[in-house]
């Protein structure tokens, strides 16, 4: 992290070039003519993202654009880039827009080249009055200094160019590494432009991370495109001048029908820059695809007009290079760039570490059986548990668990059938049975139906083969590996169905795949039970069907002496969004409210038109309700919505804290932009914040992720060595704190000495650098303490939410979010398709 030196203030001249207003009502109705209704916007993103690639000297800092009909800022440049060049542009990105020719050519007649002119302008990035400029041009400076032709890294010598980057700025480092034995990979350098709430002050973030490309021909999915990283050596377009830069283009794998009817595959150029280059003129001046894909090492080492094809999980049967870099790497990284843009900027001091705990003993998995008379408190007297497995391992991995977490004796796989075996438990009554129902969990049938029509008829099968549930029930099926559903098959994976159809039969549902021979023989440690991956993953799967009915098995800690004074009330707020997509058709934009009870063992959910109750209902309730309305609560109703919950909560409970995600809610209430946050104040809707104190009890931790390059990169520094430790630290505000936590088991295997670049040490021994270690690097959650009550110490309020990373009953390593907000957002899986998971997200942060 690094911080602007006001002591070195960084003054530069540029040139503005304006969107013209007169362009806007021309190119609304342009987009209205594609899209219907009424359109307020013009869809300048697509522009934009051509502007960036193409014309790489130009900084865009108009996101937005269509309402009113003024001029607005919108290009910034060094120097006056020729604005014939500029509109040339503009005229291919409407040409290919999906418009009639009369339509496009009756945009075009209203616009003119002579609209678009330059002006010098004098800025100051280190004022406050250019605040939302330098928040633009800062990255592309700093990566303008690094990429300069007689800049390097002394580690490993490495020379990087830039990249288009819609957020910040982004470098590659070029010729890539280890081309000779054929692993190529760059390193990349992500540069963004952050602030902190109620602060004026802007900081720089650095993440670093590897971009791997392909050495080989590999295989292509069909369904989305792959991203190809271009160094012309001449400019795409006439009249621009070339710089030291990376351009990018995306090739997809296309179905194509032949005259005579038959089908066949072709690798073409496909993307919104594609377009507008194919409408110039000069997308022939792009390599030929095809020679691409069947040839990358060629491209590679070229010494002009080089191009390097992204390899991503999947393309390759195995990966040559491993994701992310090591603190190895990182370090020496950091400290070349603090060097080379001293003193206008420096590094950030180490930030002190808060040495408080409030729930002391959490963290790693609650294990052992959850109280029958806790379970009859949360479900009722009865609960029905069905196994929807195909095979005798598969069912034996789950009864193992299940008798470990009921306290009993499960019955064996032979036992079971579709009656079921009854379990008296003294206050609750189980039944287990098994139902093997292949095709209820075979691949959807599509042959000559869309997927929304093969999705519903599995739906129905489910309805009419099981039949409403009369007990709560959870039902844990065997499908597929998310691995086979790849590409063309993409449509053909049933999980979203089967989930739907058990919602609508009154099931809660969790997913695992088949039972899969071990790649090594288990590890045998003395006095302990040989490692099984399968027993692992189906023991998680069953918890995770306890997760939703919402058992915790052990109430949370009292706070420690000296804290707070009682365990508050948990409020976590998450926003389930949705754009219209292929199955369903549907744009969903719901808020969800978490709400667990001072021990945690009783949690309630509601959303709006569905009242509070408890999860597991709430969970079959919010399905149901939302899962094909195409609703999208806009910001008013969200508010109303937050608004009438926190009362409810407070009115409930005599400490509440409110836990929030700032890149999930911000943009419905913007209270929790930086920009708006009024520290112990609360915003809702019109009219001025209201004082935190007149909410009887009420706290508010604003967490924020590194979700877009939001939070720096960590690591931790010593005397002596760096490291990756756990903890609470103070950041650079009296309010503003970070989480890290410790490295979680499923990466074991990663050291962070082993670097990817050079040789180094490792317990007294020289290593050769590893292109495939594994890498594991903390993520930096930012806590901001937004809201407190008179005589409350943020520190002890920053520290609960630290502790609640760790309160999560059924996960072995720390979540990214505090428990109730990991909890809400776990119910998106109910109203979004998603892939086959079986374990809650762990903290982690790999760069690819």
């Amino acid at each position: 992290m690094l911080r602007l030196d006001p002591a070195h203030p960084i003054r530069r001249g540029y040139h503005l070039m304006r969107f013209p207003g007169r362009w806007k009502e021309p190119l609304r109705r342009l987009a209205q003519a594609r899209r219907g209704g009424d359109v307020a916007s013009i869809p300048i993103a697509s522009l934009n993202e051509a502007i960036t690639a193409l014309v790489p000297d130009c900084v865009v800092t108009l996101p937005y654009a269509g309402r009113g009909d003024a001029d607005q800022d919108w290009l910034l440049a060094y120097r006056e880039i020729n604005p014939a060049a500029i509109f040339a542009l503009v005229a291919a990105w409407v040409r290919a827009q999906k418009a009639t020719p009369d339509q496009i050519q009756l945009t075009l007649a209203q616009l003119n080249a002579t609209d678009l002119a330059w002006s010098p302008v004098h800025l100051d990035l280190t004022t406050p009055d250019d605040r939302q400029r330098a928040m633009r041009l800062l990255p592309m400076e700093i990566a303008a200094t690094l990429s300069r032709p007689d800049a390097c890294c002394t580690h490993n010598n490495l020379r990087f160019l830039r990249c288009p980057s819609p957020d910040g700025a982004e470098l590659i480092s070029w010729p890539p590494e280890r081309l000779e034995d054929q692993t190529p990979f760059s390193v990349k350098v992500g540069i963004t432009a952050q602030t902190l709430p109620t602060s004026e002050e802007v900081l720089i973030y650095l993440s670093f991370g590897v971009r791997r490309w392909m050495p080989v021909r590999g295989k292509l999915a069909s369904d989305h495109g792959h991203s190809v990283y271009l160094a012309p050596t001449v400019p795409y377009l006439t009249g621009l001048e070339n710089s030291r830069h990376f351009g990018t283009a995306r090739i997809r794998r296309t179905r194509v029908t032949a005259a005579d009817g038959t089908t066949a595959y072709e690798t073409r150029w496909d993307d919104a820059v594609a377009q507008v280059l194919r409408e110039a003129g000069c997308l022939d001046r792009l390599p030929n695809p095809v020679q691409l894909v069947d040839k990358p090492m060629d491209y590679l080492q070229r010494h002009g007009d080089a191009a390097a094809l992204v390899y991503s999980a999947g393309m390759l049967s195995n990966e040559k290079v491993s994701a992310g870099l090591s603190v190895a790497d990182r370090e020496p990284l950091m400290t070349w760039i603090a060097t080379e843009l001293n003193p206008q900027f420096q590094l950030a001091i180490p930030l002190p570490r808060e040495k408080c705990t409030v729930y002391k003993g959490l963290g790693g998995a609650i294990d052992g059986p959850i109280s029958a008379s806790y379970l009859r408190d949360i479900v009722g007297p009865r609960l029905d548990i069905e196994l929807l497995t195909d095979t005798e391992p598969a069912t034996r991995y789950a009864l193992d668990r299940l008798a470990t977490r009921l306290g009993v004796s499960a019955p064996s796989p032979a036992d079971l059938d579709g009656t079921g075996t009854l379990l008296d438990l003294g206050d609750l009554t189980v039944r287990i049975r098994h139902i093997p129902a292949p095709s209820i969990r075979a691949d959807l049938e599509r042959a000559g139906r869309s997927t929304r029509l093969a999705v519903q008829a599995r739906i129905e099968e489910v309805i009419d083969t099981l039949g409403a549930a009369s007990h709560p029930t959870i039902s844990l099926v065997e499908i597929g590996h998310p691995d086979d559903y790849q590409g063309r098959r993409r449509g053909d994976d049933p999980k979203f169905a089967i989930r739907q159809g058990l919602l609508q039969t009154g099931r809660l549902s969790q997913f695992i795949t088949p039972v899969a021979d071990p790649k090594r023989p288990p590890r045998v440690r003395e006095g302990k039970e040989p490692s099984d991956a399968n027993r692992e993953r189906f023991a998680a799967a069953v918890d995770d069907l306890f997760r939703q009915l919402g058992i915790r098995p052990q109430p949370l800690p009292e706070p420690a002496r000296g804290t707070i004074p009682r365990r508050p009330a948990l409020l976590g707020i998450w926003m389930i969004r949705q754009n219209k997509g292929q199955v369903w058709g549907v744009a969903r934009q719901v808020p969800v409210a978490v709400l667990a009870d001072p021990t945690g063992r009783e949690v309630q959910i509601c959303a709006p038109q569905v009242p509070w109750q408890p999860l597991h209902t709430g969970l079959l309730e919010i399905g149901k309700r939302y899962v094909e309305a195409d609703l999208k609560c806009g910001p008013e109703d969200v508010v109303r919505f937050i608004k009438d919950v926190v009362d409810q909560a407070i009115d409930a409970y005599p400490d509440t804290l409110l836990l929030t995600h700032a890149q999930n809610l911000r943009s419905v209430w913007n209270t929790l932009a930086n920009s708006r946050m009024q520290l112990d104040a609360l915003g809702f809707g019109a009219g001025d914040p209201q004082p935190i104190g007149k909410l009887r009890g009420l706290r508010h931790v604003r967490v924020r992720t590194a979700e877009g390059g939001e939070t720096p990169e960590c690591y931790g520094v010593s005397a002596t060595e760096t490291g990756q430790p756990k903890g609470l630290w103070r950041f650079l505000l009296g309010r503003v704190y970070g989480s890290t936590s410790t490295k979680p088991s499923t990466s074991s295997g990663a050291l962070k000495g082993v670097s990817k670049l050079v040789p180094g040490e490792h317990n007294g021994k020289l290593q050769a650098p590893k292109a495939k270690a594994q890498v594991w690097n903390p993520q930096f959650i930012e806590l901001t303490v937004a809201g407190l009550q008179d005589g409350d110490c943020p520190e002890h309020w920053a520290a609960l939410a630290h502790d609640l990373r760790d309160a999560a009953p059924y996960a072995r390593n720390t979540t990214i979010l505090p428990w109730p907000l990991h909890l809400a957002e776990q119910i998106e899986e109910y109203l979004l398709p998603s892939k086959v998971g079986t374990t809650p997200s762990a903290d982690s942060s790999e760069s690819e």
